[in-house]
């Protein structure tokens, strides 16, 4: 990667975003015309890597932008590009152990540091918050949530309880992977916890898209596919411990699922979805993979995600009744 003045990494002018920006525009006609500001922030240690998109006058809100555990703040910027040129400022952090973020020695691998650090960051901000999650980024922007009693609202394309063996078995490139993994944890934790694993043999990367070319960009790019990450984070990311047991948001939800979701189908998300007891609403896109870049899952998606940030602009809470 690119070094900054800082001698940080970036992802501006890097081979890794220059090639996801092609084929954005070449197999989808997602032209990104926006790039994000880089920037850094110290949190427990760590070096956060923050993306950030200003709208052209003052905000209307903020989106905080979550992602999965298979990529990084970076990709979601196509549709934070579509919130900021709607008037909201986009975050974008690239979470402890992905992206570039440079994680403080002798880091224990630790998903339970996600949500609360996107809670904090939100937290900072004023006006409407919104929290947008994508894959296993939905799960975590609804745990942030329920840290945040002031929160505007939440979107996400995925609800994915990582708790449940039946979802963790899922999630995982082979159902036997998921319950070889569940079982090691159960009996041998400390041999999960020390043994790296790359993405692209854990996370069945081959879903993330329909287009082969991006599937095969997906697989071998050095931030994703080809990025090793320490076992222990997926056996914590499964023994999370949420801020409480209940599925109650202070904040409207928007889930607004990929019809042709091959990685985690809608069913999986439903599972957490129907037992949401605060306000929400449930769309299913006409089509799209994982990350729905498909038409005309991505106008709706655009859609959904304009005409819940403009019910929450103003009021703090959407009109919709719960469905």
């Amino acid at each position: 990667m690119p070094k900054t003045k800082h001698d940080r990494p970036s992802y501006e002018g890097s081979a890794s975003w220059t090639k996801f920006k092609a084929l954005m525009e070449n197999r989808f006609g997602h032209v990104i015309e926006l790039e994000p500001e880089e920037s850094w922030f110290e949190w427990r240690g760590h070096q956060i890597h923050l993306d950030s998109l200003s709208p052209l006058g003052p905000p209307k809100g903020t989106l905080v932008l979550v992602h999965g555990a298979g990529g990084h703040g970076r990709l979601l910027t196509p549709l934070g590009a579509v919130a900021a040129e709607h008037g909201w400022k986009v975050l974008a952090p690239d979470l402890p152990g992905y992206g570039l973020t440079i994680t403080r020695p002798k880091w224990q691998a630790d998903y339970q540091e996600w949500p609360e650090l996107v809670a904090e960051l939100a937290a900072k901000e004023e006006g409407p918050v919104v929290l947008l999650g994508m894959s296993v980024g939905g799960m975590t922007a609804f745990r942030s949530a329920q840290m945040l009693p002031n929160l505007g609202g939440v979107i996400a394309t995925n609800l994915l309880d990582m708790s449940d063996p039946a979802t963790f078995k899922a999630a995982a490139r082979w159902p036997w992977l998921g319950a070889l993994s569940l079982q090691v944890m159960k009996f041998a934790p400390w041999l999960m916890d020390v043994v790296p694993m790359p993405l692209a043999l854990v996370t069945p990367l081959d879903a993330m898209t329909s287009d082969p070319q991006l599937r095969t960009w997906f697989k071998r790019d050095p931030l994703i596919g080809a990025r090793w990450v320490m076992g222990r984070f997926f056996r914590s990311l499964h023994q999370y411990v949420a801020p409480q047991s209940d599925l109650a948001l202070p904040c409207p939800l928007l889930l607004i699922h990929p019809g042709a979701d091959e990685w985690t189908p809608t069913r999986v998300s439903l599972r957490v979805f129907d037992q949401v007891s605060s306000l929400k609403h449930f769309q299913e896109l006409s089509n799209g993979s994982h990350m729905p870049a498909e038409t005309p899952a991505w106008l709706e998606l655009r859609e959904g995600v304009l005409d819940f940030l403009a019910k929450i602009e103003g009021n703090g809470h959407v009109v919709n009744e719960a469905q």
